[in-house]
């Protein structure tokens, strides 16, 4: 359940757009805090720099207008301030004698010019110790060499600083921005929801069903206007379409009936004199005529009643094995006129909710059409299961506990080829192979809709040789 429901959540579109939104939010803010950053931490370089560059000019200054013995002295000033970020070392190279300064006269890994260096075996001084330092070394003349410079481990200290208010900052601005798609997001969720219910409404066939609007007038509120406006027209159309077969079905149903009493009538005088055997026979067949058109309207007016949604489910629990049982019962005679075996597979007993009524009907026009197109002495097989909810290519509304029931019947007929297949749920269609036969093309319309009512499915399938049909209903 978990994973279906994470699965759901990455196919959400406003879910995706949020999630990119907050990762451009994320990466920008991260770009303009590392600018941040890297400009903060040159600043804090080029001011240390600029204070060694500054106090070198000093020193230098003092030496070349009063000479080394006022420079050592002003070294030495400047180490009794107990300045611990100032690092002073001044030393003749030639005696290798150290003159003023706060370093140990180890030199010879310190090059010329700007350099960061570590104070582990330089400093004198024991806090220093594990710090580093900026340090600039120039000779001042033969005899002279002067290193000044400043601890960094303040400048770490800043720098560290930073970082940890990146990190929170980060965090900060990944916190809000999650609110703020959040927020964004919501409204627009709700008002797709709206949309998507009143479309899932339709397609159950509520077809007066309407999406709600806010008098925002934007783009949901427009989309929404459209959509009504839509289905106002389809409404429109599927009731001019209903009320014409409606029409057409009731008003030529009674003078059917009509039409047939009186063959009635006039059959049971024929068949009161003798001399009259073969105009029974013809007012017989006229009889089995006229009620093949009134069975065909019935048809009709059903399938009408079942896709416009006029018909609601009387649902109630159902036992699949009794269910199937009653229809074989009822269909047996028919099969056992043509030496058909049916072969009834029953499985430990599924219980699921449905419209028996409805379903006997599909059922019983799909064990008829597989007795009509089943050779004599042929079979039909009849077999459920209760299955998960895998399905190959198929959408199916499955029940609360993800699973569903199957229904097989095959037969070994003549079957219907692949590419009629789709068209054989279409009013009035008949296949070339099945004009022979009697029938009105409407069976499998009947079935298809009672099965769309049950948010099922229905496939044929190929039983070489003869017809598989597959029913898949919710449980």
């Amino acid at each position: 359940m978990l994973l279906k429901t994470l699965k759901k959540l990455t196919h959400n579109s406003i879910l995706r757009l949020v999630a990119t939104y907050l990762s451009v939010f994320v990466l920008s803010s991260f770009i303009l805090v590392a600018f941040i950053y890297w400009s903060s931490i040159d600043y804090i370089y080029k001011q240390l720099d600029h204070h060694i560059s500054y106090d070198y000019e000093n020193l230098s200054y003092i030496y070349q207008h009063e000479g080394s013995e006022k420079l050592i002295q002003s070294i030495n000033e400047r180490l009794k301030q107990n300045n611990y970020d100032s690092i002073y070392l001044l030393y003749d190279p030639n005696k290798k004698l150290k003159l003023a300064g706060n370093l140990h006269l180890t030199t010879a890994s310190i090059i010329d010019g700007w350099s960061i260096v570590s104070l582990d075996k330089l400093s004198t001084s024991k806090h220093q110790m594990a710090h580093s330092a900026r340090i600039f070394k120039n000779t001042l003349n033969a005899n002279l060499v002067l290193i000044n410079g400043l601890d960094i481990e303040s400048a770490h200290r800043q720098e560290q600083t930073i970082i940890n208010n990146i990190i929170y900052g980060v965090i900060i601005v990944f916190i809000l921005g999650v609110i703020g798609g959040f927020i964004i997001s919501i409204n627009t969720i709700k008002k797709i929801n709206l949309i998507n219910s009143a479309m899932l409404q339709v397609g159950d066939g509520n077809i007066k069903q309407r999406v709600a609007i806010d008098g925002s007038d934007d783009d949901f509120d427009l989309l929404a206007k459209n959509f009504n406006q839509m289905l106002e027209r389809i409404q429109v159309l599927m009731e001019s379409l209903q009320n014409i077969s409606n029409n057409i079905a009731h008003d030529l149903r009674t003078p059917l009936t009509r039409i047939r009493n009186r063959l009635e009538t006039l059959y049971e005088q024929c068949e009161g004199s003798q001399n009259n055997t073969n105009q029974s026979d013809e007012i017989e067949l006229a009889i089995e005529e006229t009620d093949n058109l009134l069975a065909t309207f019935e048809t009709i007016l059903n399938i009408n009643k079942f896709q416009s949604g006029v018909q609601k489910l009387n649902r109630q629990k159902i036992s699949s094995k009794k269910l199937l049982t009653d229809i074989i019962e009822y269909n047996e005679p028919l099969a056992f006129d043509k030496s058909i075996n049916i072969i009834f597979e029953p499985a430990n007993d599924i219980d699921f909710t449905g419209d028996q009524n409805m379903l006997f009907l599909a059922l019983t026009n799909i064990i008829n059409n597989a007795i009509k197109y089943t050779p004599e002495n042929g079979k039909i097989t009849i077999s459920y299961q209760l299955k998960n909810s895998t399905i190959a290519g198929l959408d199916l509304k499955l029940s609360e506990n993800n699973s569903y029931l199957e229904m097989i019947i095959a037969d070994n007929g003549s079957g219907i080829p692949e590419q009629e297949r789709d068209k054989v749920f279409e009013l009035f269609y008949r296949s070339e192979a099945c004009r022979s036969e009697s029938g009105n093309g409407l069976g499998l319309s009947l079935v298809l809709s009672i099965i769309d009512l049950h948010q099922g499915i229905i496939e044929l399938n190929d039983n070489q040789p003869g017809l598989a049909v597959c029913l898949y209903l919710p449980t």
